[in-house]
């Protein structure tokens, strides 16, 4: 085997294997989401929306990565019934859009952000889907206007793309600015029931016989 053949085989070795890293190293949002097994909601408005092949594509190209907030099932199913189904075609994708930050925030980072943090639905100007992100130590939490949500675990990370869970689903004012969240209605309270005892039945029966006893006494008395 000549050199040249050689150095020719190693720069295909090298090639494929670069190939295969990267492909390895490229994050899918379904994927993420999809294995624990409770964001279906959030995975069927990411494919509807076509947000999902979107945001694959924009984490492959990009430098700074991004930030991507999940909320799971139990965040939608907290929302006023026929919520989502109530938005516009344009409007669901600006709801997908509100829930992605256009870098990579790690938690130790969220500090350092100046409120209103701009979102991929728009810049940090009125009318534009601004987040407004408060941190104490591990704590954080998004105020939208309409909702304060809490981060809560790490669902995904690496230099392209961080994945969080949260557990409100981010209602961006400039849509949502007449909403109104549920509120649960107060358990009623049971009636109570009037119980008499024998002891209690038996001096009801007394007093009332002294009481027709007292009348009749009192009206013989009047005759004479």
């Amino acid at each position: 085997m000549t050199k040249q053949t050689v150095f020719s085989f190693s720069l295909v070795l090298i090639f494929l294997f670069h190939c295969t890293k990267t492909i390895a190293q490229t994050p899918d949002i379904l994927k993420i989401l999809d294995k624990p097994g409770e964001f279906t909601v959030f995975i069927r408005l990411l494919k509807s929306t076509g947000m999902s092949d979107q945001i694959n594509g924009e984490v492959q190209k990009s430098t700074s990565g991004y930030t991507v907030f999940a909320p799971n099932d139990k965040a939608f199913s907290d929302l006023r019934s026929g919520t989502i189904n109530s938005l516009t075609d344009l409007q669901k994708v600006q709801l997908i859009q509100f829930h992605i930050l256009a870098t990579g925030v790690t938690l130790s980072n969220f500090q350092t952000l100046s409120n209103p943090v701009p979102t991929q639905a728009g810049g940090i100007g009125k009318g534009e889907f601004p987040l407004n992100v408060t941190s104490s130590g591990k704590q954080v939490q998004l105020a939208t206007g309409v909702v304060k949500a809490t981060l809560g675990k790490t669902l995904y990370s690496d230099d392209n793309l961080i994945v969080y869970q949260v557990d409100k689903v981010l209602l961006p004012l400039d849509i949502f600015s007449g909403y109104e969240p549920t509120v649960s209605a107060p358990a009623e309270s049971p009636p109570v029931a009037t119980k008499v005892n024998e002891s209690g039945a038996e001096s009801l029966i007394l007093n009332g016989m002294w009481l027709y006893i007292g009348m009749a006494v009192n009206i013989a008395a009047f005759s004479l």
